[in-house]
């Protein structure tokens, strides 16, 4: 039987703890399932007005992640990846 592999793309946001003030960063948590489980993810901070370079990475983060899902036994090339952690 097949691997059954699925990319999944949310906008989401981040916070960074900072003494007693809470910073928040906007996003998109670039996420990878196989078999219905989340096997690993990348997040991309966006702002309100992104740069190409925000554009780019984007694009590269999601195109590996594509590839990722068409190609048994590998782990996506060319971009951050975050081990699933419990938050």
């Amino acid at each position: 039987m097949g691997t059954d592999r699925q990319v999944l793309l949310h906008a989401s946001s981040r916070a960074v703890h900072i003494d007693s003030e809470v910073l928040r960063y906007s996003g998109v948590t670039v996420q990878r399932v196989e078999n219905g489980e989340m096997v690993g993810q990348s997040w991309i901070p966006l702002g309100a007005d992104p740069s190409y370079a925000d554009d780019e990475t984007l694009v590269a983060t999601w195109h590996a992640a594509l590839r990722w899902s068409q190609i048994s036994d590998d782990a996506p090339s060319g971009a951050a990846t975050t081990p699933l952690l419990d938050s």
